[in-house]
């Protein structure tokens, strides 16, 4: 790519990367080092015409490991999977070619002028502001 002065890499992470997410472990700071070296990436190749950007999904429930999980038929899946659903602006989660169709978008010309920074392809995950919700006090009727 140096030598022929063009070139996208492109990594993918997850939610964790952006936001603090509980219940994570060391995926969290693992995604956020993944961004952290994409950004210093793009900064380094960027004079050589390379582009560097980072796509982060929220999960997508068409891929192996959720499809894996939800086929258990267990109501902790459908529970999990529902939370990370209503954790999103969106109420849905992005499928695989939603990440696909990023990917090919970020590799075109068309993202000729993108390089260091995370694309976000959400749905608009917050700050797993579901995960332990509670009615608000003038809600509950007390």
């Amino acid at each position: 790519m140096k030598n022929q002065q063009s070139g996208v890499i492109l990594s993918l992470t997850a939610t964790p990367g952006g936001i603090g997410y509980a219940m994570v472990g060391g995926f969290g700071p693992v995604c956020c080092a993944i961004e952290s070296l994409s950004r210093d990436l793009a900064a380094e190749l960027g004079s050589f015409g390379v582009r560097v950007v980072n796509i982060r999904s929220a999960g997508s429930p068409d891929s192996r490991p959720f499809k894996e999980f939800i086929a258990t038929g267990s109501d902790d899946a459908n529970s999990f999977l529902q939370k990370i659903v209503d954790d999103t602006m969106l109420n849905q989660l992005p499928l695989m070619q939603d990440i696909a169709n990023t990917a090919v978008f970020l590799g075109s010309d068309m993202a000729g002028k993108i390089t260091g920074v995370t694309i976000d392809v959400t749905a608009g995950t917050t700050a797993a502001i579901n995960y332990k919700s509670t009615k608000p006090a003038f809600l509950s009727g007390n």
